[in-house]
């Protein structure tokens, strides 16, 4: 079956399979963490000018390290988690600091990304543990960031949009967040290429399991090195998309890529999204391959599709301000 590709996303991978070398899933941890670093200091655009960052080490409450980007002069007003990508056991704070970078710069909002644990060696539930101790950090620590936050959304890559997204369920629907307090809940989402179920493989696993970049072979190493306990895979923490009850997440952009393995698995979430009545963006980016929003710099026909979402979450967290969560 043939598939549409953009040209850009063609030459990509005609470039990378030209290369040779071992599949991900067949390098050890550490290497595959290099390369991927490797890759995408390759293939991204730079960093933008016109944010400052500062590295927050792990003190009292706060358990993991964290970067903050706040843009110039912006000292109050929405702040944006961004919790990144890499199966649950590549990606770290440097991987992704261009692309917080740049979501910083186009919002106008300041930034924190959690630098939280990764698996094998720190297998599930370490991470979505991490992120949600970097959510109470946030909430209960506005000093740090400058001055209090008027919002706080989450924003997640792949492995990160599904920590973000379980989060999003469990914090909106839990009464000890005083979710009638704005300020204390989540009020915007944006999820990108999510990983939402652990426990099954959906169709698009078969039809772009291999010469897509992500691999079916990829995943089933990220899975297992994730969720090494197989039961571990149907708990809604690790599986949003098998959250019972979405009725409480907040209005959720999300991007699924035409090329991904995970894309029926984003449809699925999206369709979830819709029939439980919340405010959804949904965005196919035809043509495309996961991780695109790290690809920037070699894929120039993604750049306004992560303009488009990026832009949409913006509206979405600004209308949260101006209208009182019910």
């Amino acid at each position: 079956m043939q598939h549409y590709i953009e040209s850009d996303t063609a030459s990509l991978l005609k470039n990378l399979a030209a290369q040779g070398g071992p599949k991900l899933h067949a390098m050890p941890v550490n290497d595959a963490r290099a390369a991927v670093r490797a890759l995408t200091q390759y293939c991204d655009l730079p960093g933008p000018n016109g944010c400052t960052t500062r590295d927050v080490l792990p003190s009292g409450e706060l358990l993991v390290p964290i970067r903050l980007y706040s843009p110039a002069d912006v000292t109050t007003g929405p702040v944006i988690i961004f919790v990144h990508g890499g199966g649950f056991v590549l990606g770290d704070l440097d991987t992704y600091d261009a692309l917080c970078r740049y979501l910083c710069v186009r919002t106008g909002m300041r930034v924190v990304a959690p630098d939280y644990r990764l698996a094998p060696e720190h297998p599930f539930p370490a991470a979505y543990d991490d992120v949600g101790n970097s959510i109470s950090w946030v909430l209960s620590h506005p000093p740090a960031l400058g001055l209090p936050a008027s919002a706080v959304a989450l924003a997640g890559d792949s492995a990160g949009a599904a920590l973000s997204a379980s989060w999003a369920a469990n914090w909106n629907g839990d009464p000890r967040n005083s979710v009638s307090d704005r300020r204390n809940s989540i009020s915007a989402l944006l999820l990108l290429y999510p990983v939402t179920d652990l426990a099954a493989k959906s169709a698009s696993y078969t039809l772009f399991g291999e010469g897509y970049l992500l691999e079916s072979a990829d995943m089933d190493f990220f899975i297992r090195a994730y969720t090494p306990n197989a039961a571990d895979r149907e708990d809604p923490r690790a599986s949003p998309l098998l959250c019972q009850d979405l009725s409480r997440m907040p209005p959720t952009t999300l991007l699924t890529c035409g090329l991904d393995v995970l894309r029926n698995e984003g449809r699925a979430f999206a369709s979830r999204l819709v029939a439980a009545g919340i405010e959804t963006y949904y965005r196919e980016a035809k043509g495309h391959i996961h991780g695109i929003a790290t690809l920037r710099g070699a894929l120039p026909s993604a750049r306004s599709v992560i303009d488009e979402v990026i832009d949409s979450f913006s509206r979405q967290i600004a209308h949260g301000i101006q209208e009182p969560q019910a």
